[in-house]
């Protein structure tokens, strides 16, 4: 990877459905040669693919988060079982407290919860523990693993979502990509019919990022996943706002009636994740870190499931 890559994925994760020649210009570069280094990117396994943060809450769901430890022997079933269901998004591979973390979504609680004991009554005889938590807000800042991001205030109102809507949002969330000609020729509109839908998509805060699910590991980038016990709530605002700026804070989440603030610490070595967690600490002493985990692979994006869209 050389600098020109580095700059091709800053501006990706920021927009990955920014036009390539718009991206050349910024770049100062040939469209051909934006195109080579992109599909060599992909190639390499640096890009695994281009996706759409979706806020699937205004499609009516709701999402869990689960972090569950289940005996090495199953891990290989566990993880064949996961990529066989239409209603978890985002999975890794956890070296820590827990093997593996991911999300399920379904329409309520009760849905999720049905779900999730279905794959718990698979798995019960070698789960040893787990953990869940019911997502709140959750915020990915991936740009920074290239520079400084932008944080976008993301729209939102209220808009009717159709069944062309929801096609048109399936697409982009396999590949945010994908021209209009070709999501037209699937749904049954023209182009700028289906260029009108997604900017409506886009005032209403439905889609709230175009982005790319990276290979961290390519980057030489380790992250780990690190929950912070946040026991003042007069500061809890200030907190959220210092780790969404923070130059190494790869994500932040919050769940449902829960104190505990969820964060990604992106490093270069593990020895520099104690002077990170040092500086919050310093800057939040009534903040206590429950738990640590290093995010080892991350092997589904945080793109939404084919669920949401039915």
């Amino acid at each position: 990877m050389n600098a020109l890559d580095t700059k091709i994925l800053f501006e990706l994760t920021k927009n990955s459905r920014i036009p390539l020649t718009m991206l050349a210009k910024k770049l100062k570069r040939s469209r051909e040669v934006i195109t080579y280094r992109i599909n060599k990117l992909k190639k390499e396994g640096n890009i695994i693919a281009f996706i759409t943060e979706i806020d699937t809450s205004k499609l009516g769901f709701v999402a869990s988060a689960v972090f569950i430890n289940i005996r090495l022997k199953r891990h290989k079933e566990f993880k064949e079982y996961l990529a066989k269901q239409n209603f978890i998004s985002w999975a890794g591979a956890h070296c820590g407290l827990y093997s593996f973390g991911f999300s399920i979504y379904g329409k309520d609680l009760d849905d999720i919860d049905k779900k999730f004991f279905e794959l718990h009554k698979r798995f019960k005889d070698d789960i040893v523990d787990y953990w869940t938590r019911v997502h709140k807000d959750t915020f990915f800042f991936y740009e920074k693993c290239f520079g400084r991001g932008e944080q976008k205030k993301i729209k939102s109102s209220e808009e009717h979502i159709d069944n062309k809507d929801k096609l048109i949002l399936k697409l982009l969330a396999k590949n945010s990509r994908i021209e209009a000609v070709r999501i037209a020729e699937q749904v049954k509109l023209t182009a700028p019919a289906v260029a009108h839908k997604i900017k409506r998509l886009e005032n209403a805060g439905v889609i709230k990022k175009y982005s790319l699910f990276i290979n961290l590991s390519k980057l030489n980038i380790m992250q780990y996943s690190v929950f912070i016990l946040n026991k003042n709530m007069e500061v809890r605002e200030n907190l959220l706002a210092y780790l969404k700026e923070h130059m190494n804070i790869s994500f932040v989440a919050t769940y449902v009636s829960d104190l505990v603030i969820e964060c990604g610490i992106l490093v270069s070595n593990p020895y520099k994740l104690r002077d990170y967690l040092l500086e919050i600490e310093n800057k939040f002493p009534d903040n206590r870190i429950t738990h640590i985990f290093l995010l080892q692979e991350e092997f589904f994006s945080v793109g939404a499931p084919d669920c949401v869209f039915c």
